[in-house]
């Protein structure tokens, strides 16, 4: 599931009016985004290079000057419409679906983890156990077909998380490596809370449980008190095999599940963006959602993407974070 890789993609540019501004124009990216540019910059432009929300340019470079001081890439309302991200013009030599974030020098943005989330590492357990990544629904809106029923569920904010028994006992890892011992790390505190994990590790050891640390991790809290480390499961690998969600929801029913927001829920692109906004589900929780994860009821793959298993960040937080 390693597969998402943060890009700056060159995309077409066609200018719809602003319905509140003159001087501005809306460019629709890859079906899923919108952006807000100003019309006179772009009369003459037919492509540009798309920096997605929540990437950091490099402000000493004469195309980002202007962002000195506010480099990560954010989502706006100009003039009441959502402008998410920033539309820069690409290099004469560029052509459409280039990624030039190396061009630009343009990385993604990682929210800082607190010190609980350090610790020393240690080799991988035997087996396929791969690092866990998603990309954004709103760059691959056509992998989903319009009616298809998907399963919908609430993205946690906090640190990736993945538990599995092997060798005789537990291993608990973060998204890129796997944590020695230590009950004051992050993801080992995830297992002391959540005894239900281990035990069903141990009983299926060619599963591996994959989930979210939660709480005093980051920014949104969940209602957790200064210290406290929640755990919300979101997928379970049965060796090399994803399990559909109902499937996985059946077989480990005693797992703390992420909240569902939808079940069997007819896909549409405008119904799925919008349910990505909103309060969170969480309970204790007194906040909006970081947004949704989407995905088949029935496991699949695609070429483009591998497995069909997409995010949306929601607008609102996006615009506070």
């Amino acid at each position: 599931m390693e597969k998402s890789t943060h890009k700056v993609e060159v995309v077409p540019v066609v200018l719809e009016p602003h319905p509140n501004a003159d001087s501005l124009s809306i460019v629709k990216v890859f079906g899923g985004y919108t952006v807000c540019v100003r019309t006179d910059d772009w009369q003459d432009e037919h492509i540009g290079a798309y920096i997605p929300p929540d990437s950091v340019v490099d402000s000493s470079r004469s195309e980002f000057a202007f962002l000195q001081g506010h480099e990560r890439i954010k989502v706006k309302r100009l003039r009441g419409i959502v402008s998410m991200g920033l539309l820069i013009p690409a290099p004469e030599w560029a052509k459409a679906g280039d990624n030039l974030a190396e061009h630009f020098n343009v990385t993604h943005y990682e929210p800082p983890l607190p010190t609980s989330a350090r610790g020393d590492t240690e080799a991988a357990p035997q087996g396929y156990r791969p690092v866990y990544d998603v990309d954004s629904l709103r760059r691959f809106t056509h992998l989903f077909v319009e009616g298809e029923p998907v399963w919908i569920t609430e993205k946690i904010h906090g640190a990736s998380a993945r538990f599995c028994f092997a060798g005789g006992r537990m291993y608990a890892g973060s998204r890129t490596t796997w944590k020695k011992f230590d009950e004051n790390n992050l993801w080992w505190k995830c297992l002391e809370q959540r005894p239900e994990v281990a035990q069903f590790c141990a009983e299926n050891p060619q599963m591996t449980v994959y989930g979210e640390a939660y709480g005093s991790v980051q920014n949104l809290k969940y209602g957790a008190k200064p210290g406290e480390v929640r755990l919300a499961v979101f997928d379970i690998l049965n060796c090399s095999a994803w399990l559909d969600p109902e499937a996985a929801l059946e077989i480990a029913p005693r797992l703390p599940w992420v909240p569902r927001i939808a079940t069997g829920l007819s896909f549409s692109v405008e119904t799925v963006l919008t349910l990505a906004e909103g309060p969170s589900l969480v309970s204790g929780a007194s906040h909006l959602r970081e947004g949704i994860v989407v995905k088949p009821m029935r496991e699949r793959s695609d070429p483009e993407v591998g497995r069909v298993c997409l995010k949306v960040v929601s607008n609102a937080y996006l615009e506070k974070a």
